[in-house]
């Protein structure tokens, strides 16, 4: 069977800020001491009016390839993996497939898992080269999700923020994936949910219209709702038993893991799941402070930022677990190749 792994990942951000201070004008301060303490988040990117996720696929694409010396044209595989793409039909990889210049004989599609996207998509773009339908894979994870966020909504505001990250996946003699773990709650769906967003609730003048609930958070159907305390119990009490059950597929144990990258959720909910499993600090890595939670972008993010850090290193084992709505979670663990340790660059700001 053939063994892949990840020989390049770079990220790009929306040059837009939002800081504490300018929300603390909007909500107040004694809320976003509120947020700070219990998420962590000092400033989160947003993306611009007229910018897409897709845009911020496209440069983390862009500069991959370049900081590479990669033809687009031996990319035989494009995998974008978001929920937030430019249309609804057709799919926003073809898209992206026409601004990287890439060739005809390239399959390109999409992935929608949100929170879970990056383990899912690179479990697909492995299995794909692993059963010999591709040699070179690019994984783009991409979300926008602040223009679906209701500006007053001061439960969701101040903790999402948008990004994107681009993976290269080839076959390697070295370093690779040890396994996945995949898996879905689905009577959990609705509890990160963009109600009338699909052909099931049909847009009209009453999903438009802005209601107010107890906490005082304003939102339309057509906007983001989360039901946060179901989310982090989710979070909490499943997560690591699903990764110690990972771990057991594997065939690796907890001491054998030299970093674990989780999502950006929340710094509260990420620490009660190192606690649980007993992950010493110095395992541990974070980068919400400054960019939020990025949903589907944040565990590619931490990875690309962890290696501009020189935290991952060649030989390193590295176990990365993304959860959230679905409700779903993807669960990885895979040895950093000498490859894919090259220096990189400061991530790149969409123009």
């Amino acid at each position: 069977m053939i063994n892949t792994a990840i020989s390049a990942v770079h990220y790009c951000v929306p040059r837009q800020r939002l800081t504490n201070e300018r929300l603390a004008e909007r909500f107040g301060s004694q809320h976003m001491e509120s947020i700070v303490k219990m998420a962590g988040i000092h400033e989160r990117r947003t993306v611009a009016p007229g910018e897409t996720a897709a845009d911020l696929a496209y440069w983390a694409a862009r500069r991959l390839l370049e900081d590479r010396g990669i033809d687009p044209t031996t990319i035989d595989l494009l995998i974008f993996a978001s929920q937030t793409g430019d249309y609804q039909l057709p799919a926003t990889a073809c898209v992206l497939h026409e601004r990287l210049g890439l060739h005809q004989q390239c399959a390109a599609f999409d992935l929608g898992m949100g929170c879970s996207s990056y383990p899912y998509a690179l479990s697909v773009a492995h299995s794909m080269l692993a059963a010999g339908l591709a040699k070179r894979a690019l994984v783009l994870v991409a979300e926008a999700l602040t223009p679906y966020i209701n500006p007053m909504d001061r439960s969701l505001v101040p903790l999402f923020g948008d990004g994107a990250a681009a993976t290269l996946i080839e076959p390697s003699s070295s370093g690779g994936f040890r396994g996945f773990l995949l898996g879905t709650d689905g009577t959990g769906h609705r509890s990160i949910i963009i109600p009338a967003s699909g052909a099931r609730v049909p847009r009209t003048a009453e999903t438009r219209a802005e209601q107010v609930d107890p906490s005082g958070n304003v939102r339309t159907q057509e906007q983001l709702s989360m039901d946060g305390p179901a989310v982090f119990f989710f979070s909490v009490q499943h997560i690591p038993r699903m990764i110690r059950l990972a771990l057991e597929r594997f065939q690796l144990d907890l001491d054998s893991i030299d970093l674990f990258l989780l999502h950006q959720a929340n710094k509260t909910m990420v620490d009660q799941i190192y606690r649980a499993l007993r992950v010493p600090p110095e395992k541990r890595f974070y980068n919400l402070e400054q960019l939020g939670n990025t949903s589907g972008a944040s565990t590619a993010i931490l990875l690309a930022e962890a290696q501009r850090q020189g935290v991952v290193r060649p030989g390193m084992r590295v176990l990365l677990a993304a959860f959230g709505n679905g409700l779903s979670w993807g669960i990885t663990a895979f040895e950093w190749a000498a490859h894919a340790d090259r220096p990189v660059q400061a991530p790149v700001e969409a123009p």
